[in-house]
């Protein structure tokens, strides 16, 4: 509601109360409207037009780690949900953001305070003095009374306040929501780093025992006299070299396992995880439409609602520019004895309205709106922002995945090949048709495509995630029953507004 002057003129001349009451009802500052953010926001998917097959305009499922098939990590992403030290940091910041509310709701509300207070004053013979008691005279004073006051929030300062505030505490919940979604892509990639560390040792072991044999037929050969000493010496520095990457996998497998223990807010060495596959890659991705990241995305709902609280908190400071009446009161009883408090004849009290008009400011006030209306300008450009890095960020993992998956095809044709290679270099050196060192160098390259196929595999496993990620997956997931620890913190089951998809 908006007052002009001569909507003032006419009401000037009306009892102070029904003055307050139609008042009471104005705010200013400019009120929040949804942005426009056609201008940064595309109809669909680019990464889709280079292979339709992989993807679909389905929203993705809410637990879609669930996609890859495997029971472990599943129950492992339900373990972080209900233990990790980082996601019950973000609930804390929840729980600050709405404790910060009461803070702001208590400004409206009327302020009351006891006091009891005892005083004891004494003044020499030749005490000279304006003010108190007499020279040479002593007394003592006891008093107890309350003192109350209620500033009416008039023009909307309190109400723009808690407007802000309620749009922090909705950041609040889309911040803890962003923190499930990174954690559940951070869990699984290592999970997924995890189980491509086994399988790279696997097959290394695998090779060490082709090899080794390798190595006994060019022994009994060179110890038969048809072969030379030169093919046992590479064979076993080949041997050699591939026993010798055992090491830096095991440590890297070793600081995967307590990367997991540590996002699931567990020590190192607690977690007992058993020997598995690699997952599964999903056959189809449902991945929606780009105007679904409007509300499937954590961070994008945060930026909103950050928005809307700097635009709020420029209402507020407007409403300095205009007076501000509060209503006070002190009721005291005062005696010279303790029990004379209790008398009514010890009474004292005071009760009025006050006024303050803002007249000189230097400035101050047009500053601070300065202030409030450029940072929420910088947090419009911020929405914006975010939104096209969030469409980037699903372009660029889907068009990972497609080409991870392409990848990942030719190389698997390529082991297979190798793999082929070797046997048929074995059978053609036993008849003696080919060079020994052809022997030892398609096993080489076997190895090779043999890695480079799992790491193929790995990284489209991973842009997976990352896609599942960037389209703001998996904090709907409803959280599990809490540990006794969590539940004396605070981390409880979300309700409310900002509850699930309704938020």
């Amino acid at each position: 509601m908006r007052l002009q002057s001569k909507e003032l003129s006419a009401i000037a001349g009306l009892p102070l109360l029904l003055l307050l009451g139609i008042l009471s009802g104005c705010t200013v500052g400019p009120d929040y409207r949804e942005p426009d953010v056609a201008p940064v926001m595309q109809e669909n998917w680019q990464a889709a037009k280079i292979a339709d097959e992989p993807f679909s305009d389905k929203q993705p499922p809410a637990t879609w780690w669930d996609q890859f098939h495997d029971d472990q990590l599943s129950g492992l992403i339900d373990q972080l949900f209900s233990s990790s030290l980082a996601l019950e940091e973000a609930w804390q910041r929840v729980i600050e953001v709405r404790a910060r509310y009461g803070v702001v709701a208590a400004d409206d509300q009327l302020q009351l305070a006891a006091a009891l207070d005892y005083t004891a004053a004494a003044t020499g013979d030749k005490t000279v003095t304006l003010l108190g008691l007499p020279p040479g005279k002593s007394a003592e004073v006891y008093s107890t009374g309350v003192v109350a006051g209620w500033e009416l929030d008039i023009w909307g300062r309190t109400t723009r306040l808690l407007e802000a505030a309620e749009e922090d505490i909705g950041a609040g919940y889309a911040d803890y929501h962003s923190m499930k979604v990174s954690l559940a892509a951070e869990l699984t990639l290592v999970y997924i780093d995890t189980r491509t560390l086994e399988a790279r040792l696997d097959i290394i072991r695998k090779n060490i025992v082709l090899q080794q044999k390798t190595l006994e037929l060019a022994q009994s050969r060179y110890q038969a006299g048809n072969g030379n000493e030169l093919n046992v010496v590479r064979t076993e520095r080949l041997l050699e070299t591939t026993k010798s990457r055992i090491p830096a996998l095991e440590r890297a497998l070793s600081a995967a396992k307590n990367r997991i223990t540590v996002l699931l807010g567990r020590p190192p060495g607690e977690l007992a995880l058993q020997t598995g596959a690699m997952p599964v890659v999903p056959s189809l991705i449902g991945i929606g439409l780009p105007a679904d990241l409007l509300t499937r995305r954590p961070d994008i709902r945060q930026s909103f609602h950050r928005f809307h609280a700097a635009v709020a908190r420029i209402g507020a400071v407007e409403a300095e520019r205009y007076p501000a009446l509060s209503i006070s009161g002190i009721l005291t009883l005062s005696s010279d004895t303790l029990g004379g408090i209790f008398n009514t004849d010890s009474l004292m009290y005071s009760l009025g309205p006050g006024i303050r008009f803002p007249i000189l400011t230097g400035g101050r006030i047009d500053s601070a709106v300065a202030v409030r209306s450029s940072q929420a300008e910088q947090a419009r450009l911020a929405l914006e922002q975010r939104i096209v890095a969030a469409l980037a960020e699903v372009e660029n993992a889907a068009d990972g995945f497609i080409r991870s998956q392409q990848q990942t095809e030719r190389l698997d044709n390529a082991q297979k090949l190798a793999t082929k290679s070797v046997e048929l270099s074995h059978t053609l050196y036993d008849a003696g048709l080919v060079d020994f060192f052809q022997v030892l160098d398609n096993e080489k390259e076997l190895l090779i495509l043999q890695e480079s196929w799992l790491l193929a595999r790995q990284e489209a496993l991973s842009e997976v995630v990352r896609l599942y990620r960037a389209l703001g997956g998996g904090w709907e997931h409803v959280l599990p029953a809490t540990p006794d620890r969590q539940k004396t913190s605070g981390l409880k089951r979300l309700s409310g507004k900002y509850d699930g998809v309704s938020s």
